[in-house]
């Protein structure tokens, strides 16, 4: 290369000014000089170069030169030769310009592929495809600005759906509209195009949660020995329409015996159905449905109840004269369970076995009590929405049945049994612990909602763990899940484990509880967020299909200028801002001003 030679440089032209001992001077098209290396420069033409090439592309044969090249590999100064007539700075940047910007030259300055006319015809299809799908995208967002929709391109809003999931990084249609891209913009949008409705519940999607129950194959555990207890009564207590029982109660000879669903003899510990299990670490309760964590066959097959006979784990309490536990022993087992609701056992709670299970339970709570155990008391509701989202929303208050906390006084009972057998035994297991509150705990009572919510803010985020550890809030000295096999894999896990050392195999060792601990927690925190997003969803469409809406609000606190509501007929706590400052647990009758299901929020003003 010398001065004043024609040459490449990212793609436009320049001419070389003066060549220097290490770099070399271009001039570049809008008159500024650059030094560069000789290597990011490819040259043209030698010259000499007055003036750089315009741009203007000189009459030429450039279709007929191609059909005379077919089969051939020419140079630049060929393709310019043949195309433009000669070989000049003017026709060999023009001949560049055929490089990949027509259907009938491909490739590079050093390696020109002249195209096959099938490959040309393929080119000139997909371009003038192209060309109508830009035309048909240009009316389309017209078409959105004004609000409407073209039937004929309705398709094209799979961009804006597939967004709003977060099954993509950005929507090509916010970016065209000028709207910030954020996936509540993306569902606002969907719904003002009637697109969706109020109803469509985008939460599950948007964490990756899957739709539809698992369907893998399940497999045989370890062989165990078990106990025949299914002459002895026993009974699963859960809510009106639970489909998943996995515990059940019994009282026998003097003795209180909890049985949990034996999960673990169809899916052991390593196997493609435990990792199966894994990957989607619980149940997914929606409101318009369930996903269960097991394929539906594991549930038929081993909740307690669903057949004549169930397998089961049994924790066998006994009992002193006031009822206080000294011994427990665990055997896997064969049970005959009856069904029943909360309110059934309600109305049986001074009858056996319900009565000697109570003084059980309520001896455990009082030893609870006596290590610092907290109670919080808030509103919580049940919402159920019918025909899988199409019907009535349903929302109802959490009964209180005294047979409710018996039944979850004997769950925490067993989770704290089953984590001293472990560490007792040196069974690695998944612990949960819950460091204890700092500072001053205020003073509680039902009737007082606001000391509920202030104690909530004391009160520390449980930690999962292998090293066994208190429950502060639970008041326990060691604690791990270890009741709910059929709906959540931390409980699954733990039954493995014993099922292993029952079985006097290996067990899994600490390494492994931690990975399996560690891949479930992040999709748990997903399951979580989809069931609070889902049920706030559903609460806040109920208002929106409800605009005349009033109900009782007790104010719990405040927050800069305004106070902090409780709406407790929708377990639902919010801000609202109020012309004078009212004591705390002052109740008061508000209605919906305004809501916005894509954000999630709510707004309420006071009544008269």
């Amino acid at each position: 290369m010398k001065k004043d030679a024609l040459v490449l440089y990212k793609q436009v032209p320049a001419r070389i000014r003066e060549i220097l001992s290490d770099k070399i001077v271009i001039l570049l098209p809008d008159g500024k000089e650059k030094k560069v290396r000789s290597k990011d420069i490819h040259l043209l033409h030698p010259g000499p170069v007055t003036t750089l090439p315009d741009g203007a592309v000189p009459n030429g044969q450039a279709e007929e030169a191609w059909e005379l090249l077919q089969g051939e590999s020419p140079s630049l100064q060929d393709l310019a030769e043949l195309a433009f007539g000669e070989y000049n700075p003017q026709t060999v940047w023009a001949a560049f310009l055929l490089l990949n910007r027509t259907p009938w030259f491909r490739g590079t300055l050093d390696d020109i592929r002249v195209q096959t006319p099938e490959d040309v015809e393929k080119i000139q299809r997909e371009e003038e495809e192209k060309k109508e799908a830009d035309l048909r995208w240009t009316s389309f967002i017209t078409a959105l600005n004004k609000g409407t929709i073209q039937e004929e391109n309705r398709g094209l809003l799979t961009d804006l759906e597939q967004y709003c999931l977060q099954k993509s990084k950005k929507s090509r249609i916010l970016q065209a509209l000028g709207k910030q891209q954020s996936p509540e913009n993306a569902h606002r949008l969907l719904l003002q195009l009637g697109v969706w409705d109020l109803r469509r519940n985008p939460w599950p999607e948007r964490n990756q949660m899957p739709l539809k129950a698992p369907s893998f194959a399940l497999e045989a555990g370890p062989e165990l020995e078990r106990l025949d207890l299914t002459t002895m009564e026993a009974y699963a207590i859960d809510d009106v329409g639970n489909k998943d029982p996995d515990d059940a109660l019994s009282f026998h000879d003097g003795k209180l015996i909890v049985h949990i669903a034996d999960s673990s003899s169809l899916i052991p510990a390593g196997t493609e159905a435990d990792k199966e299990a894994r990957g989607r670490a619980a149940n997914l309760y929606l409101p318009e449905s369930t996903i269960p964590m097991l394929p539906l066959e594991a549930t038929e097959k081993l909740g307690l109840g669903l057949q004549e006979i169930s397998p089961a784990l049994s924790f066998e309490y006994t009992l002193n004269e006031e009822f206080d536990i000294t011994d427990c022993r665990i055997n896997f087992s064969n049970v005959k369970v009856t069904r029943m609701t909360y309110g059934e056992a309600e109305e049986k709670l001074e009858e056996e076995p319900f009565c000697s299970i109570m003084k059980v339970t309520k001896r455990f709570n009082s030893w609870r009590k006596e290590n610092g155990a907290l109670f919080l008391q808030l509103p919580e509701v049940k919402i159920r929405v019918t025909e899988e989202g199409l019907g009535d929303i349903l929302i109802s208050p959490i009964e209180e049945y005294k047979s409710r906390d018996m039944v979850a006084e004997t769950m925490m009972m067993t989770g704290f049994h089953t984590a001293r057998f472990s560490r007792d035994n040196g069974i690695p297991i998944p612990y949960v612990v819950q460091p204890a509150p700092e500072g001053d705990l205020p003073e509680t009572s039902p009737d007082d909602p606001a000391s509920m919510v202030q104690l909530r803010k004391f009160m520390k985020r449980s930690q999962t763990t292998t090293v066994g550890g208190p429950h502060s809030g639970m008041g326990l000295p060691v604690y791990t899940r270890a009741t709910s096999p059929l709906r959540r894999y931390s409980d699954l896990l733990v039954q493995q484990q014993l099922r292993l050392f029952k079985a006097g195999l290996p067990l899994l060792t600490e390494e492994d509880i931690l990975e399996g601990t560690a891949s479930c927690e992040s999709v748990i925190g997903r399951v979580i967020g989809s069931e609070r997003s889902s049920n706030l969803h559903w609460k806040l469409v109920y208002l929106a299909e409800n605009p005349d809406w009033e109900g009782e609000g007790i104010i719990v606190g405040r927050s800069d200028k305004q106070m902090i509501l409780q709406i407790p007929s929708l377990a639902l706590e919010t801000r609202i801002a109020l012309t004078e400052k009212l004591p705390l647990n002052s109740r008061i009758t508000v209605g919906l001003e305004r809501v916005d299901i894509p954000v999630q929020q709510v707004q309420f003003k006071v009544r008269d």
